[in-house]
């Protein structure tokens, strides 16, 4: 490998060459971008249903759990991703049996950690004696969705199996139809009884576990009944690869997690509807993202398989091609939504709930400028990471995550409005992005052999 080629040697711009690596992205980026579609439509679904019951007060509850369960993902993901990659590198050599082997031992991982949570939870709630009525409620309920998710839990790791081998698609239709099953039970729920954020957990729990072994059958189906070498463990490998690989997933959802802790109890401050609005205007902005996250993964890819072409420019060809494909899609969203900010608000809020559509419009409009820079900077975070530039990614998020913080806290003392927030996340997401396309261009200039990952 060429120790002296940067990644943007010798970048191909000919319409035909880019065209050729759009396609390539593309190809790449359409199952996690389907993927990631199921778990956005799961989560607007809920709040929709919510709020179409007009069950505001779990609307508000919701977005008050939102940290605990930012805190159960990032567990669920960095078990899921450790059993993928493990499943990935034991696909040519080791027993067939053992990715069931990991799956198994990273679920009961995965279940005495939340049941950990569960009971410090409980114990909490019980034992302090707290001010906050919205950290109360939350310390009351978390036990309950902690437990909730366990059924999702498992059928991560044993979907993250099927991925690393390649089978990713196999597992799309199971995973649909747990999130169809979540959100019918939970509307089920909230129709014929006297329920409101109960639905929500009981949905939860329902749909991953009707499917769970489905998901497991599929896992079988794909080792087989090879028991050739089954006396070898995974035991030795999962431990270095979690640390390797769990383990940073897991911190960077932890980030966000703690981002949350922050903010979403003091927004609390200014009221049901005004929390309630922006957690509808977030999780829009989250389901709009998915292109960004399935194109930055995908291109990162591609970079990081044509490093060792030689310095042929590959790598070159597809962050040239890529990136400004991104911003000009995101460019295009931001226009259409500022267009149509009525009609995107209430896909999620009924005409009828009369203050929270007018709240969320004006939030949406607000934060309109986050809905180009937060996905972009997103797509260049994770390009950033998987070109092995991760460490200094963590540091400048915890670094403006902080200041975030700071800055919003400092405000809601000086009793500003729920507006200055929503400046301040805009001047955020600024901040970040330009921060984020700087290291990219000095990145890409490097020597390839500083990022081979």
């Amino acid at each position: 490998m060429s120790t002296d080629a940067p990644i943007l040697h010798a970048v191909d711009i000919r319409p035909s060459s880019t065209i050729k690596v759009m396609g390539q992205i593309a190809t790449q980026a359409i199952p996690q971008a389907i993927v990631a579609c199921v778990f956005s439509m799961l989560n607007l679904g809920m709040l929709a249903i919510l709020s179409r019951n007009g069950n505001t007060e779990a609307v508000y509850l919701m977005s008050l759990m939102q940290p605990a369960f930012f805190l159960i993902i990032a567990i669920m993901e960095g078990l899921a991703v450790t059993n993928q990659v493990y499943s990935a590198r034991t696909k040519h050599v080791g027993p067939k049996q053992s990715i069931l082997k990991s799956s198994r031992r990273l679920s009961w991982i995965g279940i005495a950690l939340i049941c950990i949570l569960a009971l410090v939870g409980y114990g909490a709630s019980k034992s302090l004696e707290l001010n906050s009525s919205s950290l109360v409620l939350t310390l009351s309920y978390l036990p309950a969705a902690a437990l909730s998710m366990v059924p999702f839990l498992v059928f991560e790791v044993y979907y993250g199996a099927l991925r690393g081998r390649g089978r990713g698609m196999r597992g799309i239709a199971p995973l649909i139809l747990a999130a169809g099953l979540s959100l019918l039970v939970t509307g089920l729920l909230l129709r014929h009884y006297p329920v409101g954020f109960e639905a929500v957990l009981i949905g939860n729990f329902a749909g991953p576990l009707l499917m769970l072994p489905v998901i497991i059958l599929l896992a079988r189906r794909e080792v087989g009944l090879d028991n050739a070498g089954s006396g070898a463990q995974p035991q030795a490998r999962l431990a270095p690869l979690f640390w390797a690989v769990g383990f940073p997933v897991f911190f960077s959802i932890v980030i966000a997690s703690a981002s949350a802790a922050v903010l979403f109890p003091i927004l609390d401050r200014f009221g049901k509807d005004e929390v309630s609005a922006f957690l509808v205007v977030i999780r829009l902005r989250a389901a709009l993202m998915i292109p960004a996250t399935a194109v930055g993964s995908a291109i990162a890819i591609l970079a990081n398989q044509s490093l060792g072409r030689n310095g042929d420019g590959m790598g070159g060809r597809y962050l040239a091609a890529g990136i400004p494909m991104v911003f000009a899609l995101y460019a295009l969203v931001t226009f259409v939504v500022s267009l149509n900010a009525s009609a995107a608000i209430g896909f999620i809020v009924p005409g009828s709930e009369a203050t929270l559509s007018v709240w969320s419009n004006k939030l949406l409009l607000l934060l309109l400028p986050t809905f180009f820079l937060a996905p972009c900077a997103v797509c260049i975070q994770i390009i950033l990471e998987q070109l092995g530039d991760g460490i200094k990614v963590l540091a400048l998020t915890i670094l403006c995550e902080a200041l975030t913080a700071t800055a919003i806290i400092y405000a809601v003392y000086k009793h500003n409005p729920i507006e200055y927030i929503c400046y301040i996340l805009v001047v955020s997401a600024g901040f970040l992005f330009a921060v984020f396309l700087l290291r990219i261009v000095v990145v890409a200039r490097k020597p390839e052999a500083v990022h081979a990952v």
